[in-house]
């Protein structure tokens, strides 16, 4: 009997068939030869390799009196870089590192990427000459100034009007409406009974509009509400009353005595500018 390590001794399971290497070991053993001889190795064109030094080389020369400067030293002209002129042998790979393409493409693509920053920062800026100047805003002091703005009146307007509550002191005697806004507000606004022009008193409220609390006044023509906002002006001259529409509504405005006086209503514009009228005679 042979051993089951006697070199004559034959497996009767694969006695008689030879067994050939696989696909799959035959074609990583080509794939590691051309590995290893170089073959696969693609070598970049001359031209590109060319513009790649020159451009490195302007990099350093430009980085170099920046760097020079921030340390105090002088800056030096850099080395001359001489391209190689002489084309890359077929079939050898290139001996140089590869940290050293790292070192040498580093330059060439921050260069690339503070370019396109630079181009645009410098669309934008073209965008901002280009640009219209935009139009002048009215400051609170302005608004302060000629009143306010229509729309921010005719909003308060019919918010008061659409509230359960538009008028916070209800009374046609003008010394109770006046001293109910006493500690209330920082001024004393002038409360006038006109019930003998036609626009009886019907009380007043509080509103905030401009950016601040205002005193509003309460009367009414037949059965139109009118709105009188009073507060002091910052332009202490007098301004002849104007009346203008907006959404429906009559708005008149003007100044006097240091105040400044903003009506509106929803009556026609004849009966607002005969309650000025008869306002501004009794003021």
């Amino acid at each position: 009997m042979n051993k089951p390590d006697d070199p004559n001794h034959t497996n009767p399971t694969t006695q008689g068939v030879s067994i050939a290497p696989s696909a799959a070991q035959s074609e990583a053993s080509t794939l590691g030869k051309m590995l290893r001889d170089g073959s696969l190795r693609h070598d970049a064109p001359q031209s590109l390799r060319e513009r790649l030094r020159d451009e490195l080389a302007h990099a350093e020369r430009h980085a170099s009196p920046a760097a020079d400067e921030a340390n105090g030293t002088p800056a030096s002209p850099p080395p001359e870089v001489k391209p190689d002129a002489r084309p890359p042998k077929a079939g050898k790979p290139d001996k140089r590192p590869e940290a050293a393409w790292g070192l040498s493409l580093a330059p060439w693509l921050f260069g690339g990427a503070g370019g396109a920053i630079l181009g645009g920062l410098a669309v934008a800026m073209a965008l901002l000459v280009a640009r219209p100047p935009a139009p002048p805003q009215d400051t609170p002091e302005a608004q302060t100034t000629t009143g306010l703005q229509p729309q921010e009146i005719v909003a308060s307007h019919v918010r008061a009007l659409l509230s359960q509550h538009p008028i916070d002191v209800i009374s046609t005697d003008q010394h109770t409406v006046k001293p109910w806004f006493n500690g209330r507000i920082d001024y004393a606004p002038p409360v006038i009974d006109l019930s003998a022009k036609g626009f009886p008193l019907e009380g007043g409220r509080l509103d905030y509009v401009g950016g601040r609390t205002v005193a509003v006044l309460v009367y009414r023509t037949d059965k139109h509400p009118i709105d009188l906002y009073v507060f002091p002006a910052r332009d202490k001259g007098a301004a002849a009353p104007t009346i203008t529409g907006a959404d429906g509504y009559a708005i008149a405005r003007w100044r006097r005595g240091g105040m400044t006086y903003w009506a509106i209503t929803d009556a026609e514009a004849s009966h607002l500018r005969v309650f000025v009228e008869a306002l501004q005679a009794a003021t």
